[in-house]
């Protein structure tokens, strides 16, 4: 496990090979408790395949989340992926990135934003990819 978190699990689909899925946290039990932009780590997306971001948001009020991208390891000069999105309170979904229809960018993280400042709960946030 590194900074992120990352695990490493193989997998056999059917008659496929084994493929080796890799997910990294880029928030994990984070507390939000103001409308301030918060930005996650930074995790890797290496190979020119899909990505699923993960998000479950278990604060008591709906976070703005943005997907971002950049090609260097920093939050400087990073571009949006994917435009804003809202995420409910106490609600889990997902964003499938594929570099076809979204770009491609070696780095990725997340913001995210609470127009009312939660009380209580924590945002989680996972990066899942298969590697070949």
């Amino acid at each position: 496990m590194n900074s992120l978190g990352c695990k490493f699990r193989n997998v056999r689909f059917g008659g496929l090979p084994i493929l080796t899925i890799s997910y990294q946290h880029l928030f994990l039990g984070y507390k939000i408790r103001d409308t301030a932009t918060h930005e996650s780590g930074i995790g890797e997306w290496p190979h020119l395949q899909a990505i699923t971001i993960y998000i479950e948001n278990g604060h008591d009020q709906d976070l703005t989340v943005t997907i971002r991208g950049n090609k260097e390891k920093t939050t400087n000069g990073s571009v949006e992926l994917v435009s804003a999105f809202t995420v409910s309170a106490n609600s889990v979904t997902f964003k499938t990135l594929h570099p076809r229809t979204t770009g491609w960018a070696p780095y990725i993280y997340v913001t995210a934003k609470a127009s009312t400042a939660p009380t209580s709960g924590e945002i989680n946030v996972t990066a899942v990819t298969i590697e070949r």
